[in-house]
């Protein structure tokens, strides 16, 4: 049995005297971020409702329109209602097999919408948009899957977590005296000077080399064809180790790799003893909300993003130590703010023209490249819903050698709450590689990963 229902925002808004919020071409990320969900019980579908028109009375821009001007963008605050579906599936649980974060498909939970919003969209009073925010609502016997599908111009994976813990907190009637407020006035960037984007522009090819939607499809297509998915879950224990056997190496020293960067250099260490092109260039999706001036507010719900490129040494089999120590180098010299400031104002020049030209940006990596996008920073299950312990999250989407890094979901019996006690906490990697090599990439890591005496086995 399906239903559906729309849900406004409560008035008077955090935006009442405002007409639009204004979008700057960094914040022109065309697609939407879609995440489950599953929490261990019914949710009471009124309270959602309530809960819900609350959040978007701080949230408001979340119930706009995206329009596009002459040039420019913005979301218009038109205080649309935010489309919810409601699905009643009869089983005892939502039919998520495993508890692996990342998921081949998790369609069937989330919201029914259209492929995108068109590039050509204008603001005329007839236009009419896609919603920037939709949801739908499974419900079992004992359990509600949660799908969002949540458009990037409303925000980066941080605000999306902001939004959906308020919207929890609310559904449990908790005080939310220290939940910031959102801000919505956007850092804008000034136009760039020709030489300015002709020295950044092989720190962002991705946006130097854009393509029509369905060229973008087709790379995507080409790339990941004869591939197949490597996961594993490693502990902070096991990393922090590792780590430490790092930092001994080094020596005294005022850089200190990060977990991530640690654990990047160990797959990248794995990789290049299969690959036939050795990884030589890493790139890190990054934020940089809280480099001073960057932004201003650290609570701007908005894109904060940016893609930190890091090059290691060509050879076969360079030391994990040493490679961990470049990522970190790379990206402390890139959060520098003299280099935020002309690394995003070239960006943003670069993405507002090639929206406005109805052209879209790839990742695609060519040989010798690993992309990573950890989420270790982003803690997904703070939207609980009151269920700290049993509450899973799940997404999707995945390519070759595209790292991606999550807090593990709970096991079936609880286990730890996210964010408390991080040395009982695991973390679920994924990435994928081509088929041929798949085998013995998993055969190295299975043979480190389960042997007792990991990480002390693995060289650095």
């Amino acid at each position: 049995m399906q239903r559906r229902f729309t849900v406004e925002p409560r008035q008077p808004t955090a935006l009442q005297t405002e007409s639009a919020v204004k979008l700057p071409g960094y914040e022109l990320w065309m697609n939407y971020i879609e995440n489950v969900l599953i929490i261990p019980t019914r949710l009471d579908l009124n309270q959602f409702k309530d809960a819900l028109s609350e959040t978007l009375r701080h949230y408001p821009h979340a119930a706009g329109d995206l329009c596009r001007g002459e040039v420019e963008w913005e979301i218009r605050l038109s205080n649309r209602g935010i489309p919810i579906e409601v699905e009643e599936v009869g089983t005892t649980f939502i039919g998520i097999g495993d508890r692996w974060v990342l998921q081949q498909d998790i369609r069937p939970f989330l919201p029914q919408r259209g492929p995108g919003i068109a590039l050509t969209s204008h603001s005329g009073p007839e236009a009419a948009t896609p919603s920037l925010l939709l949801f739908k609502i499974t419900l079992s016997e004992r359990e509600t899957a949660v799908g969002v599908s949540w458009h990037h111009t409303l925000g980066d994976a941080t605000v999306l977590e902001r939004f959906m813990r308020y919207l929890s907190e609310s559904y449990q009637g908790n005080d939310r005296g220290q939940t910031s407020a959102p801000t919505f006035t956007k850092r804008q960037f000034p136009a760039p000077t020709g030489s300015l984007i002709e020295r950044y522009a092989p720190l962002m090819p991705h946006l130097i080399e854009t393509y029509s939607a369905a060229e973008v499809g087709k790379r995507y297509a080409q790339m990941n064809a004869n591939t197949s998915w490597v996961k594993f879950k490693v502990s902070f224990t096991q990393i922090r180790i590792l780590k430490g056997r790092v930092l001994e190496k080094i020596g005294q020293t005022d850089i200190a790799p990060s977990l991530q960067d640690v654990l990047t250099a160990y797959i990248v260490g794995v990789l290049n003893r299969c690959l036939d092109v050795p990884i030589t260039s890493i790139t890190n999706a990054a934020s940089y909300r809280d480099i001073p001036g960057a932004v201003l507010s650290h609570a701007v719900a908005g894109n904060a993003i940016y893609i930190i490129p890091t090059a290691i040494a060509a050879a076969i089999r360079p030391p994990l130590t040493e490679t961990a120590m470049t990522i970190r180098q790379s990206i402390l010299r890139c959060r520098e703010p003299a280099f935020v400031e002309e690394y995003m104002t070239a960006a943003n020049a670069l993405m507002l023209e090639a929206v406005n030209k109805d052209r879209s940006w790839s990742f695609a990596a060519p040989p010798g490249k690993l992309s990573v996008n950890s989420n270790l920073a982003v803690n997904w299950r703070s939207a609980h819903f009151g269920y700290p312990q049993g509450t899973r999250f799940h997404t999707s989407g995945l390519s070759d050698r595209y790292v991606r890094v999550f807090l593990s979901n709970p096991e079936a019996d609880g286990g730890s709450v996210a964010g408390e006690d991080q040395s009982a906490q695991t973390l679920d990697v994924f990435f994928a590689v081509a088929n041929a090599v798949k085998g013995k990439i998993m055969d190295i890591i299975a043979t480190e990963l389960e042997a007792a005496t990991f990480p002390f086995n693995v060289a650095v």
